[in-house]
């Protein structure tokens, strides 16, 4: 079972590859306590989390995100599988809303995914260029407005999904290894692949 974080603005500071695990304050505890509890059904309602969670990753990952034109490169988990809580506050703050710069919560096994889909196709070293992480209600509601392919219950409002390239990899070769995974919700556009650790799909 994982447990959120509880979002910090992070430290500014040059992209690492590795970062130490963070000592916790008893206020920062008590957060994840709290956080914790409140996914906790959310853990046992979706089968993407559980398989998600069970992928062979690097425990390193690296974005660039387009609308903000942000870059980080962190390590999110330890070898041994513990999440590392300043590499997730990192993460989070870049899948952030861009329309409204709201900062939620990601799980923590989106990530995974990600980092296994770009292992499996052995390019551990290239950034995924970020379309949409988290999506606010007032945006997703937006989005809606303009294209009747947005879903009003997206995966983007639960912070359970991610629109994605991948540098020097075709769209089309980044949906297969995605398929090949066989774990949530994997969708080709034109531009970009959705993967998301809902139920398992594909279009």
């Amino acid at each position: 079972m994982y447990t959120p974080f509880a979002v910090r603005e992070p430290q500014r500071r040059d992209p690492i590859l590795h970062e130490a695990p963070v000592t916790l304050t008893r206020r920062d505890a008590l957060q994840k306590i709290l956080w914790g509890a409140a996914a906790a059904p959310l853990v046992g309602s979706w089968p993407g989390i559980a398989a998600a969670s069970r992928l062979p990753t690097t425990g390193n990952l690296s974005f660039h995100n387009l609308h903000t034109d942000e870059s980080v490169a962190v390590r999110y988990r330890t070898g041994d599988g513990a999440w590392l809580p300043d590499g997730l506050d990192r993460l989070n703050h870049l899948f952030r809303c861009h329309f409204t710069d709201e900062v939620h919560p990601i799980a923590p096994e989106l990530y995974q995914l990600l980092d296994a889909v770009r292992r499996r196709l052995g390019a551990v070293d290239r950034p995924f260029q970020l379309i949409s992480g988290y999506r606010s209600p007032a945006y997703n509601a937006l989005l809606r407005r303009k294209s009747g392919n947005v879903a009003k219950r997206s995966y983007h409002l639960r912070g359970m999904a991610a629109d994605v390239r991948l540098d020097g990899v075709a769209v089309a070769d980044l949906r297969r290894a995605a398929r090949e995974i066989s774990t949530g919700g994997v969708g080709r556009y034109t531009e970009f692949v959705h993967l998301d650790v809902g139920p398992r799909r594909s279009w």
